[in-house]
């Protein structure tokens, strides 16, 4: 929202003075945001920076290049390039004239007061897709000024889904304009419409190659205050009529029924304004088989349409940790290849692992609602598949989460790629020699092909690669910090880097990401800021109606972040001054410079508390619970002898019960695995009187402060 009213300042204006709910965005006016592809846009406001830690391979000559390059490919620079590389080849003369204007190779159009003839579609016997002679010469047109030899040297990426050369090479003049007076319109259309060149609607990979470039072709057309409008057609350029489990992706970017051919066969059909955005499977485009510089990562561009999706489609995000363990979510395939042959097997090792994770397995088929599928990826911390168009659904994890493509099949580099470009982190299976297949493959037109088979894998192995990507998830800081995720979620690291949304506006960095969040929206942070209160922690205990009614005692688990000092100095106290700069002899500039103390480093570590509950009889909801630090430790003796550390460090009612990971039973499939080992303690209480000393100890000890050390019944929270 900031950078769409920094690029519309007449509506920034309204918010200003409105009374009305756009006055919510008043505190993040001014703040100079953009996205990357504005001219006026300095490179610390827009919305990402290129990250290239990896070694580019020769495919650049040093590391600034790098970073350029990958902005260019990838990035906001990618929608840069469109918008500067369109060039008008029909030039309009009077207001109500036609104008066609086209980026470069005609990857992208748009229009006003166009005119298409759909009449001979009535003589197509069978319905069609991907057709190259949709249009004769002088089927679409307009009347304004055209530049034939500029039009014929863009058309030469000549292929359905590569540009609209196919359709565009036939345009020609014509010598009366296209209004909705005009006796050649026998349909006139006033609202903006988009022209969609389709790729397959049943493959989630090919399909969302149309959703992500209708995203970025709404920049491309960004010029005015509608550019995410939802009151816009949209025609589908073909007469199938149109199913895909996918559908409801539509209504991210239209409120309106969508359209296809048939809609206007046999008619002469005119366009107030009309775009024909950027298409699936262009030379060099994004994002099928596109080669993209090694090294780098997180896509801004990438980053802001997954949001835009999950936002359009009001799918929740996770706001709060998980205490139960880290979410993995295993892509089950449901298909006749790339099965996992032991499936069973490599959860139950997952399961029984010395990390604590909540798995789902899951099966999308096309009757699955699309919107329930975001959903469970939101929910998703590692998301585990075989290569496969599913895998697609990585676009829409969290930041912080990681793919685990099983088996690439020997396609390497398509879905690493879009993991890359999405920004979240990426494994696959590594040692062949612990993965077995089913066959050599069977590909339908002959010959054997690795994704024509089925497979299983070690489930050692299997464990060891869940675990690595299990530490990149809960390293990340976004996961380590849920009460910053929505803010992430909002801007993703650029808050981080840029000091929060001010861009430089005199904030602590540190404290910008685990402190206060005083964006600098015209605030005077030069001051000393105010102690940062951090968010309410709501621990939410779900219990069974037989719980309440016996009662019992659960435990429930919270990582709490805790500052610790670390070696070196960090800036901070970072304000902006002015600084008088000579530029020559009697020439001077005012500037302003940014200027930082050296304060002592810290850092975060996590500390995990277990809490007890006591489920008392006949508890109601909201009933909290209360702690105290009275605990102790002990070594008891475990079946063959071997003792087991017990450390309890809060009170102890008799039946409480603590659980020691592996220590349990051994896992009848694999004895070096052991399960939970669970120890309840029976109290002995005194049966005659205290003396007089014990009393007085149990007086001290149970003494309470004037000040309880309660908040929201967690202690020490």
């Amino acid at each position: 929202m900031s950078r769409y009213l920094n690029a519309f300042q007449d509506e920034a204006s309204k918010c200003r003075t409105s009374e009305s709910s756009c006055s919510m965005f008043r505190g993040i006016l001014d703040t100079g945001l953009c996205w990357g592809y504005e001219a006026d846009c300095p490179e610390h406001l827009r919305y990402s920076d290129p990250r290239c830690p990896g070694d580019h391979k020769g495919w650049v000559s040093s590391k600034e290049q790098q970073l350029k390059t990958f902005f260019d490919q990838a990035d906001f620079g990618y929608v840069a390039q469109q918008i500067n590389s369109k060039a008008v080849l029909c030039q309009p003369e009077t207001e109500e004239d036609s104008s066609l204007e086209c980026s470069q190779y005609l990857q992208y159009c748009q229009g006003t007061n166009m005119y298409l003839d759909f009449r001979d579609l009535l003589k197509r016997k069978e319905p069609f897709r991907y057709k190259m002679d949709v249009l004769k010469k002088g089927q679409i047109g307009g009347k304004c000024k055209l530049d034939s030899s500029k039009l014929e040297s863009e058309a030469i990426h000549l292929s359905p889904l590569q540009s609209w050369g196919p359709e565009m090479q036939n345009f020609e003049e014509l010598l009366e304009p296209v209004t909705n007076q005009s006796n050649k319109c026998d349909v006139y259309i006033h609202k903006p419409t988009f022209i969609m060149k389709i790729d397959a609607t049943v493959n989630m990979y090919h399909h969302f190659c149309d959703f992500f470039n209708l995203y970025a072709s709404l920049h491309v057309n960004g010029t005015d205050k509608d550019m995410f409008s939802t009151d816009v057609n949209i025609l589908i350029w073909e007469t199938y009529s149109y199913y895909s489990n996918f559908e409801v992706t539509w209504s991210a970017f239209t409120k309106n029924p969508l359209w296809n051919l048939k809609t206007f066969e046999g008619k002469r059909v005119c366009f107030r304004r009309v775009v024909f955005p950027l298409l699936p499977r262009m030379i060099f485009g994004l994002y099928y088989n596109t080669p993209i510089v090694w090294g780098c990562q997180e896509s801004g561009l990438f980053h802001a349409f997954s949001k835009f999706i999950l936002h359009r489609l009001r799918i929740p995000k996770r706001t709060s940790a998980d205490a139960s363990g880290v979410r993995v979510t295993l892509l089950s395939r449901d298909t006749q290849y790339r099965r996992i042959l032991n499936e069973n097997q490599l959860l139950e090792a997952l399961k029984a692992s010395k990390t604590r994770y909540i798995v789902n397995k899951v099966t999308f088929t096309h009757e699955t609602d699309f919107r329930e599928q975001l959903k469970v990826m939101q929910s998703t911390d590692v998301l585990i598949g075989m290569h496969g168009a599913g895998l697609t659904h990585l676009l829409f994890l969290p930041d912080w989460a990681s793919v685990f493509e099983l088996y690439n099949c020997n396609d390497e580099h398509c879905y690493a790629d879009l993991a890359r470009l999405r920004g979240v982190h990426y494994q696959t299976w590594e040692n062949s020699a612990k993965i077995k297949a089913e066959d050599e493959g069977h590909h339908p037109e002959g010959g054997p092909h690795e994704k024509f088979t089925n497979y299983e894998f070690d489930a050692e192995e299997f464990v060891r690669i869940v675990e690595s990507a299990s530490e990149h998830v809960v390293g990340h800081a976004a996961y380590r910090h849920p009460e910053k995720r929505e803010l992430f979620d909002r801007c993703g690291e650029e808050c981080v880097k840029k000091e929060g949304a001010g861009g430089g506006g005199g904030m602590d960095p540190f404290a910008s990401f685990f402190g206060d969040f005083g964006f600098g929206f015209g605030n005077n942070h030069q001051g000393q800021r105010e102690v940062a209160k951090g968010a309410d922690i709501v621990m939410d205990l779900f219990v069974t109606l037989e719980e309440l009614y016996s009662g019992n005692f659960v435990e429930i688990t919270h990582n709490k972040p805790v500052l610790k000092p670390a070696s070196g100095t960090r800036k901070c106290n970072c304000r902006q001054e002015m600084v008088t700069r000579q530029l020559g002899p009697g020439r001077f500039q005012m500037m302003q410079q940014q200027v930082c103390d050296e304060c002592p480093n810290i850092k975060l570590v996590n500390e995990e508390r277990v809490l007890e509950i006591e489920v008392e009889q006949g508890m109601q909801d909201g009933q909290e619970q209360r702690f105290v630090a009275e605990g102790f430790e002990m070594d008891i003796e475990h079946l063959d002898g071997h003792k087991v550390h017990v450390i309890r460090d809060k009170v102890t009612w008799p039946g409480a019960r603590i659980r020691k990971k592996g220590e349990g039973m051994p896992n009848y499939d694999n004895n070096n695995l052991y399960g939970m080992l669970y120890i309840t303690f029976d109290v002995q209480f005194p049966k005659e009187d205290f003396d007089a000393e014990t009393k007085e100890q149990l007086r001290r000890l149970l003494g309470q402060d004037s000040i309880n050390k309660v908040y929201n019944g967690l202690r020490g929270f």
